[in-house]
């Protein structure tokens, strides 16, 4: 599992750049926390085009074939149950992720701490958990 601290690292460097002003599109750095692997970066937002979007995007497994209706409607559950703090989505190779993001103007310290933090945290119990739901073989 990935040490607390070595994310606290990494929400001091985000906070670091937010204060000096070096927080820009393009910023990303890899993080995992258990079997979740994933990344934290900065992207446009797409709705405002001078804003700024902090994501915490971790990989879960591999969507399964067989019962693919089951597994989807599962997912659709856990989103639900999460009330939009992060949701699961599926890429076009069939990786399973959690995300979470937050415009990054008005970010305070206990946001990043709470999205990079909570994201990860979350990602590496679900991946446990849909990993025995679905089977071990989906594992990445």
């Amino acid at each position: 599992m990935a040490e607390i601290s070595s994310l606290m690292a990494l929400v001091e460097r985000i906070l670091d750049r937010l204060s000096d002003g070096t927080l820009c599109e393009g910023f990303e750095e890899p993080i995992q926390r258990g079997s979740a692997a994933g990344f934290t970066c900065v992207v446009g937002d797409g709705d405002d085009p001078d804003g700024l979007v902090l994501v915490v995007r971790l990989s879960i497994m591999r969507a399964p074939d067989a019962g693919r209706v089951a597994f989807y409607e599962r997912l659709f559950e856990l989103n639900h149950a999460i009330r939009g703090r992060a949701s699961f989505s599926v890429d076009a190779d069939g990786i399973v992720f959690l995300t979470a993001g937050r415009p990054v103007e008005d970010l305070d310290p206990g946001e990043i701490i709470d999205l990079i933090l909570w994201t990860s945290e979350q990602a590496d119990r679900f991946d446990d958990m849909l990993l025995t739901e679905f089977g071990y073989e989906h594992a990445l």
